[in-house]
């Protein structure tokens, strides 16, 4: 019985650790520079971090645009997965984008 607890505690501890290093390197929220525009980690429709911006937009990725315009405004990031997704948000926020060389 002794045996059995050792092998559910260890492999608990291996499982903990894999998936803590997958939350590390794939899903944290990873800061920019200091000029990088501000990165949506929460959400109102599920509220765990992360996980709740994703799913705020597979389920309507319109209806989240629009709340993070009005709550961070024109330019914002959101982490997917392992990337990060930076949205420009109507003409002020593209013009900059579109009007810079391309040996940036």
């Amino acid at each position: 019985i002794e045996s059995t607890n050792s092998i559910m505690s260890n492999t608990l501890f291996i499982v903990g650790a894999v998936l803590t290093l997958l939350w590390y390197f794939l899903l944290r929220p990873r800061k920019g520079g200091k000029d990088a525009p501000p990165t949506v980690v929460s959400s109102p429709v599920v509220p765990i971090p992360i996980f709740g911006v994703m799913a705020e937009f597979f389920k309507s990725p319109n209806t989240m645009f629009k709340r993070c315009y009005r709550d961070v405004g024109p330019v914002f990031t959101i982490p997917m997965f392992f990337k990060r997704l930076t949205f420009l948000v109507g003409p002020e926020a593209q013009e900059i984008f579109f009007k810079a060389s391309d040996d940036v």
